[in-house]
């Protein structure tokens, strides 16, 4: 997936949509989300904390290989976004997002 298609997904989610920004904020509420979306540069204990909290929710998890910068730009946002939680689609269509993430498994 390119980054503009990323971008229009992401856009339409965050104004349609229900979602959740921020690294803490999505680590406290991973449950119910339908993918988490996070930013590749990030520090890896962070991103590690993260996808342990998604595979105990069972929830996939989509890696951005960016900055949060950039993942904020795609957002719409004027600000940092280290990770997203996309808790309801809205009027957006993410299954191009969802076949790309990576499920959660017990390996």
């Amino acid at each position: 997936m390119n980054k503009r298609e990323l971008g229009q997904i992401l856009s339409k989610v965050v104004k349609t949509g229900k979602c959740v920004i921020g690294l803490r904020e999505v680590q406290k509420s991973v449950r119910g989300s339908k993918i988490v979306v996070y930013s590749t540069k990030i520090p890896q204990d962070k991103i590690k904390q993260l996808i342990e909290a998604c595979r105990a929710a069972n929830v996939p998890t989509f890696a951005y290989d960016g900055t949060s910068f950039e993942l904020g730009t795609l957002c719409g946002k004027r600000f940092r976004v280290s990770a997203l939680a996309i808790k309801a689609a809205g009027d957006t269509d993410i299954t191009p997002l969802l076949n790309e993430a990576v499920q959660p498994s017990y390996a």
